[in-house]
């Protein structure tokens, strides 16, 4: 049955919004770029930065006090700053980019024999971008004995995410933010098109793939629990998806935002507003994730059919924004993806 669904794409992409050519010009991109900076993104690094700053300080509190109700504070920490973080992710443009937030936060599942064979490790290196981030803590906080074990390895991970939010928000709101809101032309290097290609690329990858179609065995022979994210802290899984969805959906549609672009120029897709079938697509995703598991490995362990379900209906909208939403505002796709879609 699934392996018809996955067939579905491919004929999705014989279709093209109507109609099939509109004038982008006519809208302000300047205006949208401003609203999206000051009240979107600048915001969210800004979040991201203070849940960071708070995780530390408890992280280095239960340094000094290894305590059972200090544990639970660095629990709790790690939990708003891991969600906070889903809110920030889809927006990797300039320095967000330069620096890599992506791949130094969020790579997993963790290499756990490196993790603590290589305590001391250069945090800075490509090759160690797998034992650090979030994943990293995730494991030390949560899939060990005694986490007061490695409360030296807690405090370099929490400086580490402290030191690469506050250099990303400083260096946006210092000086990117207006390069960013000037760059409002409409060409592969513009800040409209760079915003939208990574929001693109992060649906497509981090929340259909990396949360929902890896561990459900999409792209392979079956379930593999051990791809969950948020593997050791279980029931948080499911929220840090959801919480990565809405970001999605409410980006989509801001009161500047791309549903607000779309419509603009009354783009159609089988006599219905594009914009409304993207929407209702958000919507049927979140509905199919509210009613899994907390704990996405438990999911594909006991009810795979459930996860293939909620992908299916991520997929459905990588084609309506991905082919007709990039193709009806003239953006070309600047990234790669090799997993069959």
């Amino acid at each position: 049955m699934y392996r018809l669904l996955y067939l579905l794409p491919l004929l999705l992409l014989a279709c093209e919004p109507e109609p099939a050519e509109v004038d982008t010009a006519s809208f302000d991109r300047g205006k949208m770029l401003t609203f999206w900076a000051d009240q979107i993104i600048v915001p969210a690094y800004q979040d991201f930065t203070a849940a960071a700053r708070t995780l530390d300080a408890s992280v280095n509190a239960y340094a000094t006090a290894p305590e059972p109700t200090a544990l639970a504070t660095v629990r709790t920490d790690f939990a708003t700053a891991y969600l906070s973080w889903q809110r920030l992710s889809p927006f990797m443009v300039g320095p967000g980019q330069q620096l890599r937030l992506r791949e130094q936060l969020n790579v997993y599942p963790t290499d756990s024999s490196r993790l603590f064979a290589q305590s001391d490790a250069d945090l800075t290196l490509p090759s160690n971008t797998d034992i650090q981030g979030f994943p990293a803590l995730d494991l030390l906080l949560f899939g060990t004995g005694d986490p007061a074990q490695h409360v030296e390895q807690l405090q370099r991970l929490t400086d580490r995410i402290l030191y690469l939010a506050t250099e990303a928000e400083d260096a946006w709101t210092t000086t990117y933010r207006a390069t960013y809101v000037a760059n409002s032309g409409n060409s592969a290097t513009a800040s409209v098109d760079r915003t939208v290609n990574s929001f693109v690329q992060w649906y497509e990858r981090n929340l259909r793939a990396g949360k929902v179609g890896i561990p459900a065995g999409v792209f392979g022979n079956g379930p593999l629990p051990d791809r969950a994210e948020a593997l050791y802290s279980g029931d948080l899984s499911r929220a840090l998806f959801l919480e990565g969805l809405d970001a999605a959906s409410n980006f989509f549609d801001a009161e500047l935002g791309l549903a607000t672009y779309l419509d603009a120029l009354g783009v159609r897709r089988d006599g219905d507003l594009l914009s409304t079938r993207i929407r209702a697509q958000f919507r049927e995703a979140r509905t199919q994730a509210a009613s899994l598991d907390r704990d996405f490995a438990t999911q594909v362990t006991t009810d795979n059919g459930g996860m293939l379900q909620l992908y299916d209906a991520l997929q459905r909208n990588v084609i309506l924004l991905k082919v007709d939403m990039l193709q009806a505002l003239s953006i070309n796709v600047d990234f790669v993806d090799a997993d069959g879609d």
